[in-house]
């Protein structure tokens, strides 16, 4: 049945709702990172969600190939299910006590962080919109 593909065979929404993920714990981190801003031996961490996306479909630096029947290659949604954030250290230099924040490179990322989700839940409204019209066979603004 089309609307059944529409809603939940779609990678999209899988994807959006990952994206989401990782944007809430990427904001977790960064907070931490600036509340720990003078605790001496401290390393800021970061999560790369771009990197982990790519890793989990086999599209890093490589040809993006679209997945049109079951049997094609592609990721599957349970790769996509399994996809978990990497947490890293920061590579900065360290300060004289050992820490490494630097709290104007963390409020840019909590800032890149709340634009990126805020685009992802605006695109999530967007596509209910959108099946919503083609529910309802109404069109789109």
């Amino acid at each position: 049945m089309l609307i059944d593909r529409l809603l939940f065979s779609d990678h999209v929404p899988l994807l959006m709702s990952k994206s989401l993920d990782f944007q809430s714990q990427r904001q977790l981190l960064v907070s931490s990172n600036i509340s720990n801003m003078d605790t001496p031996g401290y390393k800021a961490k970061d999560i790369d969600f771009k990197s982990a996306l790519q890793d989990a479909l086999g599209s890093s630096g490589g040809l993006n190939l679209k997945k049109t029947q079951s049997g094609h290659m592609g990721p599957d949604m349970d790769t996509l299910r399994r996809l978990q954030p990497q947490v890293h250290e920061e590579p900065d230099a360290a300060r004289s006590n050992g820490n490494n924040v630097n709290v104007d490179k963390e409020m840019t990322k909590l800032a890149e962080t709340q634009i990126a989700y805020s685009a992802t839940v605006q695109l999530m409204s967007k596509r209910g919109s959108i099946i919503r019209s083609a529910i309802r066979e109404n069109t789109q603004a």
